[in-house]
């Protein structure tokens, strides 16, 4: 049994339900290195988070839940998703990863929404679709938002500077 840990969460693998089998048909996996399915994240042994997929590659993880339904969708509250958002940005900081992002994919769904300020795809568009990562590293999250705060403001100037400060950090990270 594999079990990973990202203080102060540990990964281990749970029971796999048969109402992911379309989910795991649909999924595009050619970017990345590996995935894990069916995994739950424990914090002092207290189960915190459980996500469906996690698909990773050098620099970037995915983290995935599935709805067998937009019945079982509609019962997520959007706080809900936030934390599940959240927790993954941790695991993925803890677990070395500079980028992350996580989705919730449900059967049935029509069209692509957003809940909490998460993407939410219908189980049909999961093939094709194309991660978007963001950064798990708060000093280049804020860093952007000063970014685009200058760019709103026509500061070019000050937007060349903090470009290159933001390349400067993006080269140390390990």
């Amino acid at each position: 049994m594999i079990e990973l840990s990202s203080d102060p969460y540990v990964l281990k693998p749970r029971n796999t339900p048969l109402t992911e089998a379309d989910f795991r048909l649909h999924l595009n996996i050619s970017w990345c290195r590996g995935v894990l399915f069916n995994v739950v994240a424990l914090k002092n042994s207290i189960a915190v988070v459980e996500y469906d997929a996690l698909l990773w590659s050098d620099d970037s993880v995915m983290f995935i839940e599935y709805k067998d339904s937009v019945a079982a969708y509609k019962d997520l509250s959007s706080r809900r998703v936030q934390q599940m958002n959240s927790f993954a940005k941790n695991i993925a900081r803890g677990l070395g990863y500079k980028n992350f992002t996580f989705i919730v994919v449900v059967k049935g769904l029509e069209e692509p929404l957003n809940k909490g300020g998460v993407e939410v795809l219908p189980l049909y568009a999961l093939g094709s679709y194309q991660p978007i990562f963001t950064s798990t590293i708060a000093e280049l999250e804020y860093l952007n938002k000063i970014i685009a705060k200058y760019i709103r403001s026509g500061k070019e100037d000050v937007v060349k500077e903090l470009e290159k400060l933001k390349k400067i950090f993006e080269m140390e990270q390990p």
